[in-house]
């Protein structure tokens, strides 16, 4: 018999199932205290959570017999995987399950927006009948730009299609061939979707890249009187900007979701929500019985099917295949996920085609989880936590991008070596990474340069000519600045030619220190990541 916790509301439909279960035993103990939580967890096969109980090391240290911990909901901003890995336990989410009450939440301000609704519901809730004030602007014939082509942003696409809206899309992470079959025209940048669309709506997670993407110059670059729809995460689009671009006109009005504070009681989100031109809610996008149902039906199902041994859906950690010991293969998971990640920071196009070749005992036998590993690696300066182990192929495959096995000659002399060939729209580059040790992982190989730098932190991946006096302009530079380098790996084609530095610094380097980089008449190329 498996007893489940379940600490937060959990819809009746998914307790449900729980009580249908013949070998189940559950209890509902609702936003238990940390001390309780720690003193009773212990007690549990599974634990059943939303947003409002924090699952971290400490807890997953007393869980002693506890193997799945189910996140009802998308987010795990609350659960600690890297401890609930290490202490096997599986972690699992609901991803999907409010794709369409977000898709339509999207449209219903899409419309309420340019239909003026909530204005004139006000108005004759007040008893005015003055229809002349709530002038309205039709979906057909107008663009719409669409930034971030996935789940969401794909099916918003659709239905604005049948409206008989042009529908274009920015996204430098889906194919071509993905847009194709949307029928939506992809655009080359940013500023083109901004020119060109009478109304923007984002559908992207927050990341470094995508925080305000839409800010106040690039508000400058879009039409005059457009409209901004945001039902994806606060943040994505800059407030004051918007602010600034609403109260001037230049902006015809806003619809929001979501706020870079929730709920919004700053100066600047309460002068925001006051304007005549924004339509807000209250972050309701996943709020509809469906998908309520959906999401406590979806956790319940997948924590059973787990717990039976029958299939493990959606777990975000790595799912612990028959004949391997996570302890030995992480290592060479971790070493994996910074070969993606370093490929996506450097690579320059859209990525078509991933080959992975994993050479020597054992990771020979480990190419399937550490290829998923890879893909998680690669899309994670992207996605970030919403790229996992057991969702990152099919990610990597709505956006194009084919992965198979190749045998590289690049790598002969190497042994326990995972390489990795991206071919992208523009280039093709190799990454190839050991362990030494077998703990401690090692660049080995990028492109045409053998080194040994390390993946870790923040490092500069600098091209420059082979030639003396180059470390000391760099490192005289870098020093002048304040940006201190920890590690400095090189590796040269021949003599007199060209090198590769790795160079590892103890703080990122601004973007003016960039540019005087690459400045330098001795550098040819110079890019920063992150590791």
């Amino acid at each position: 018999m498996n007893r489940i916790l379940i600490t937060d509301d959990l819809g009746v439909d998914g307790l449900a199932l729980l009580a249908q279960a013949t070998d189940i035993q559950y209890d509902v103990v609702k936003l238990p205290k940390r001390d309780k939580l720690i003193e009773m967890v212990g007690e549990y096969d599974a634990i059943i959570t939303r947003s409002g109980t924090p699952l971290d090391a400490e807890i997953f240290h007393a869980a002693r017999r506890l193997k799945i911990a189910g996140r009802a909901g998308v987010g795990l901003d609350n659960v600690d995987v890297d401890a609930a890995t290490l202490r096997g336990i599986l972690v699992m989410n609901t991803p999907g399950a409010n794709t369409l009450a977000a898709t339509e939440m999207t449209m219903a301000l899409l419309l309420a927006l340019c239909r003026r609704v909530p204005w004139a519901n006000t108005s004759v809730k007040g008893g005015e009948w003055t229809r002349s004030k709530f002038m309205g602007t039709q979906l057909s014939e107008k663009t719409l730009g669409v930034v971030g082509l996935g789940r969401i942003g794909s099916r918003v696409a659709t239905r604005c299609q049948a409206f008989g809206m042009n529908v274009i899309a920015y996204d430098p992470y889906i194919a071509e061939e993905i847009a194709e079959r949307l029928h939506v025209e992809l655009v080359a940048n940013l500023d083109e979707l901004l020119a060109r669309s009478d109304i923007i709506t984002v559908h992207t997670p927050l990341t470094e890249e995508t925080h305000e993407m839409i800010g106040a110059d690039q508000i400058a670059r879009t039409k005059n009187g457009v409209r901004l729809i945001n039902c994806a995460r606060g943040g994505i689009i800059a407030e004051q900007a918007l602010y600034d671009g609403l109260v001037s006109g230049k902006i015809a009005g806003a619809a929001l979701d979501v706020y870079s504070e929730e709920p919004p009681r700053t100066e600047l989100l309460q002068k925001l929500l006051a304007l005549d031109n924004v339509v807000a809610s209250p972050h309701i996008g996943a709020n509809t019985g469906e998908a309520q149902r959906e999401v406590a039906v979806q956790i319940v199902t997948q924590v059973l099917d787990a717990l039976r041994g029958m299939n493990f859906s959606n777990v975000v950690n790595l799912p612990f295949a028959e004949g391997i010991d996570y302890r030995s293969i992480q290592p060479y998971m971790m070493l994996a996920e910074k070969i993606g990640a370093l490929h996506m920071q450097l690579i320059r196009g859209r990525i078509g085609r991933v080959e992975v070749e994993c050479r020597g005992e054992p990771v020979e036998k480990w190419i399937k989880p550490l290829t998923v590993a890879l893909l998680k690696g690669l899309l994670y300066p992207i996605l970030r936590d919403a790229a996992n182990y057991v969702n990152a192929p099919h990610l990597a495959e709505e956006r194009g991008i084919t992965v198979s096995q190749a045998h590289h000659s690049s790598a002969e002399g190497y042994s326990n070596v995972i390489l990795c060939r991206v071919i992208s729209s523009k280039e093709t580059r190799l990454i190839g990474g050991a362990l030494f040790l077998r703990d401690q992982p090692r660049i080995v190989l990028l492109d045409n340069f053998r080194i040994d730098a390390l993946p870790s932190g923040c490092a500069l991946v600098m091209l420059s000519r082979d030639v003396p006096g180059v470390m000391g302009q760099v490192g005289t530079l870098l020093g002048n600045h304040g940006v201190n380098i920890a590690h400095w790996h090189m590796g040269r084609d021949a003599p007199g030619q060209q090198q590769l530095s790795f160079i590892n610094i103890d703080t990122l380097a601004s973007d003016a220190v960039m540019a005087e980089l690459r400045a330098l008449p001795t550098v040819l190329e110079v890019r920063q990541v992150t590791l």
